[in-house]
């Protein structure tokens, strides 16, 4: 897994018009090499649901009349950078309005259309299929050195789907412990066949499963990823503490893993916002001190335009991180003192707490005095 490397979001509804207009493999290729880039998630499919390439599987952007994805592909391994493909799972706004019976639904059944906003799948519908025949076809398609997918994990559901499955069983559909334990069902299953459909066509293919959180004492949940990649935008709602305690846990589990932040001055997709260099440089060298690769979040502007002013930023960051990759790869934790998760400890008691965007919780106080103190540590579960 490279170091360098940018998580191009472009969720782009259909009311734009001129998608990727002003593409250019030159200037894109320009833009990564300011930035000391060395990979970049490019998108397939976004979270509005439409497709950047040509798609049997799905629906071309109707503002786009090229192959998007595959020009970025291209440009980019041109000049040696690895190109993941992100695709959104568990949103899809296009099929809200014309399969709404595939949806999420609380406990009352209900789903609010008032409030804008996405609208989340379940995993447990006709859905599953449609995604899965999405994938196929980027990776069957396309040169991707890897699979995003994002939206998903661990989900309580109450849709006709989910209530008919346990049913059918002959259980409660409006006991919480039945539809918790289904929902930990269909997100293995959907794991699963994710995996299998990959693997059909380029086995071993790497693949992450996005939920915005690795969840401390949920080895199970790791273990469906190759490798980790944690989100966590310290001026996005995770927080300067999310980072270096999500790291500590992560780096227990014999996985490659990245930390990912973003250039926006507050959170994903702010166009507007450009973070202070010196925090994009501190950021990655906290991420590569914490035994990480680094990733930054960028937001490409519809017309396909990449702006130089943020990849000057991303470069003063990255230009630090490459001088000093020869000392960083192959990395292991020596630690002195481990701190026992009070959410590792929740989850084997199956008590529900996640700690995702928590700040002041016992952990991340644990961490605070452990970085303030300059001692060396881990942060482990029940099975470490």
């Amino acid at each position: 897994m490279n170091f360098r490397q940018v998580h191009l979001d472009f969720h782009t509804s259909e009311k734009i018009p001129g998608i990727g207009s002003r593409f250019s493999k030159e200037q894109f290729q320009s833009a990564l090499k300011l930035g000391h880039v060395n990979s970049i998630t490019v998108f397939s499919k976004c979270h509005h649901g439409w497709a950047y390439h040509p798609s049997e599987a799905n629906e071309i952007h109707p503002g786009l009349d090229f192959d998007l994805l595959g020009a970025q592909i291209e440009a980019a391994h041109e000049i040696g950078v690895k190109t993941p493909v992100y695709l959104s799972a568990g949103l899809d706004e296009k099929m809200t309005r014309r399969h709404p019976e595939w949806l999420r639904r609380g406990k009352d059944d209900g789903i609010n259309w008032n409030s804008p906003g996405y609208h989340e799948f379940c995993m447990n519908s006709p859905y599953l299929d449609y995604l899965i025949k999405q994938v196929e076809e980027v990776v069957r398609n396309y040169d991707c050195d890897g699979i995003f997918l994002d939206i998903v994990g661990v989900r309580m559901c109450w849709c006709q789907n989910c209530i008919k499955t346990l049913l059918d069983e002959g259980k409660d559909p409006y006991d919480d412990s039945n539809i918790r334990e289904l929902g930990e069902r269909i997100y293995k299953n959907y794991t699963t066949k994710i995996r299998e459909a990959v693997d059909r066509i380029k086995p071993g293919l790497p693949v992450f499963h996005n939920s915005g959180h690795i969840r401390r004492g949920r080895r199970d949940l790791a273990d469906v990823d190759t490798h980790l990649e944690l989100e966590s935008l310290p001026t996005g709602g995770w927080g300067y503490d999310h980072f270096p305690l999500s790291a500590a846990y992560s780096r227990t589990l014999g996985k490659d893993f990245l930390g990912m932040t973003g250039k926006f001055h507050t959170t994903w997709g702010e166009f507007g916002g450009y973070k202070h260099p010196n925090a994009l440089r501190y950021e990655e060298a906290l991420c590569v001190a914490s035994g990480a690769k680094c990733s930054i979040g960028d937001q490409m502007h519809p017309d396909g335009y990449m702006d130089e002013v943020t990849y000057g930023l991303i470069g003063a960051a990255y230009a630090e991180v490459e001088e000093r990759e020869p000392w960083l790869d192959g990395v292991t934790s020596v630690a002195d003192i481990a701190i026992l998760s009070e959410e590792a400890i929740s989850n084997y008691y199956a008590t529900g707490k996640i700690v995702h965007h928590g700040g002041a919780d016992s952990d991340a106080g644990a961490v605070r005095m452990m970085l303030e103190g300059k001692y060396l540590f881990d942060v482990i579960d029940t099975e470490e």
